[in-house]
């Protein structure tokens, strides 16, 4: 939508806090965590932690009312970790994501989420860590008082995941860079370290977060390099733009704004991982046999998938293995079926792992039978052809016996004369062999048979007659 028709609907709400002289006392409660047990299955799997914090309670604290008043006030924290956690949940499942939100969102309950993520994944992992809510330089906001990025820090420096992703959406959110960036950890952030983040009224997310969700359902859009996989980069370069031509470019003109300082995301990528940070991949599916046939024709992960649910796509992890299994064989009428040639990246076996994104279509021939009617002569070439193709036919044209077959020709799909002819198989045919049958040998038969029994009749006669 073009930001001059955005612009009036659009009530921007500034998280920006502004601190003086802050300190923070050592959370002595919190104690380092061991380091987590493997994952359960051999393929990388994906957990993750959003924390969304809307309001505040602050006892005693002079940031109790000032947090949950307009214009300081936020409204969409929690709509962010619930959209984002829905967004991910057909990729990961329900149960390997924790949401943490408003008053479970304590020091201690921050706390046990990580502790929670830290058990949960392993190595091969990847482990995703979402803060939404107030922030200021160094210390994030949780329901009842403020954590340290230092200690924000350790209590990440706990995951064992060999992929952790950390994703920021909150004002200063540049300023954690330092700590949170240790350890190969990849982050997100929404703005620079002492600029502000923004909500959008009218998608009831922060600007940030609603391009990062935008960039995950737009996959194609986002997979800038269209090589089915989408990096940790690619949904930044996708969303950053974007949230910077929505916040900045309205206000670029105004006095109050004119030294930039109102929100320009910023990604903090280790240099191992520049270029190879792929968190998720996308497959496309389809069969050739689907346009013909009411049938089961595909099952992917062991679940079967009808011609039409055909084409479908799936937004998986990066790395994990999937299984399609495609009919070797489909029946679509009497005389007419498909039989699997190869999918469409070559491999001849119906049965195919794929562990990268891509388009994989099934791709079948069209066979039709030919079928040969005759009472004599062996006829050759009763089979299945692929559609378009020649068949060879043949008969032996003369059949010998006391009633001689001869050949005189085919009725049906071809009236060729010939004992050996090419049948074009553009459909299933039936043809039928003709014969003439010389019945000379038979009558001479019968009659040889006559005159001996005749003969022999007369012989008993004469025999009788003598005796007597």
């Amino acid at each position: 939508m073009p930001i001059q028709r955005r612009l009036p609907a659009l009530k921007y709400v500034f998280f920006f806090l502004i601190f003086s002289l802050m300190t923070l006392p050592p959370l002595t409660y919190m104690q380092t965590h061991p380091a987590p047990s493997l994952a359960a299955t051999s393929d990388p799997q994906l957990w993750a932690v959003m924390v969304g914090v809307t309001e505040y309670r602050c006892e005693g604290c002079i940031l109790d009312e000032a947090w949950n008043k307009y214009p300081v006030g936020i409204k969409y924290p929690d709509d962010d970790a619930r959209d984002l956690a829905a967004q991910l949940s057909p990729i990961a499942g329900e149960d390997h994501i924790k949401l943490v939100l408003n008053d479970q969102a304590t020091n201690t309950g921050i706390y046990y989420g990580i502790k929670w993520l830290a058990e949960k994944s392993g190595p091969k992992d990847t482990a995703v860590f979402y803060f939404s809510g107030h922030s200021a330089p160094h210390y994030f906001g949780s329901y009842d008082y403020l954590v340290s990025d230092q200690q924000m820090a350790e209590w990440l420096d706990t995951i064992d995941s060999q992929q952790v992703v950390v994703i920021l959406d909150t004002c200063f959110a540049g300023s954690f860079t330092r700590e949170l960036g240790r350890n190969g950890r990849v982050l997100l952030m929404s703005c620079q370290p002492f600029e502000g983040a923004l909500e959008d009224r009218e998608f009831k997310n922060g600007v940030f977060t609603n391009y990062i969700l935008q960039a995950l359902s737009n996959f194609s859009s986002s997979d800038i390099n269209g090589d089915y996989e989408l990096s940790a980069e690619e949904i930044f370069d996708y969303a950053s733009p974007r949230t910077i031509d929505e916040v900045v470019a309205p206000f670029a003109n105004l006095p109050a704004f004119s030294s930039g300082n109102i929100q320009h995301p910023q990604l903090h990528l280790p240099p191992d991982k520049f270029n190879e940070f792929n968190l998720f991949m996308k497959a496309t599916i389809n069969s050739d046999a689907a346009r013909d046939s009411k049938s089961t024709v595909l099952s992917i992960d062991g679940k079967a998938y009808l011609p039409s649910e055909l084409p479908i796509s799936f937004i998986w992890l990066s790395g994990t293995s999937h299984r399609f299994e495609a009919a070797g064989q489909v029946n679509v009428s009497d005389g007419t079926r498909l039989t699997f040639a190869e999918w469409s990246d070559g491999d001849e076996s119906p049965s195919k792992i794929i562990s990268r994104g891509g388009d994989y279509t099934a791709r079948y021939n069209t066979q039709h039978e030919l079928s040969i009617e005759s009472d004599y002569g062996n006829p050759q070439g009763s089979s299945w052809y692929n559609a378009g193709s020649n068949a060879a036919v043949s008969i032996e044209p003369v059949c010998e016996g006391i009633i001689r077959h001869t050949f005189t020709g085919w009725d049906g799909e071809t009236n060729s004369q010939e004992a050996t002819t090419i049948v074009n198989m553009d459909k299933s045919k039936i043809i039928t062999a003709n014969w003439h049958n010389d019945y000379l040998r038979l009558y001479l038969l019968i009659g040889a048979v006559v005159v001996a029994s005749g003969g022999i009749v007369a012989g008993i006669k004469i025999r009788r007659r003598n005796t007597l």
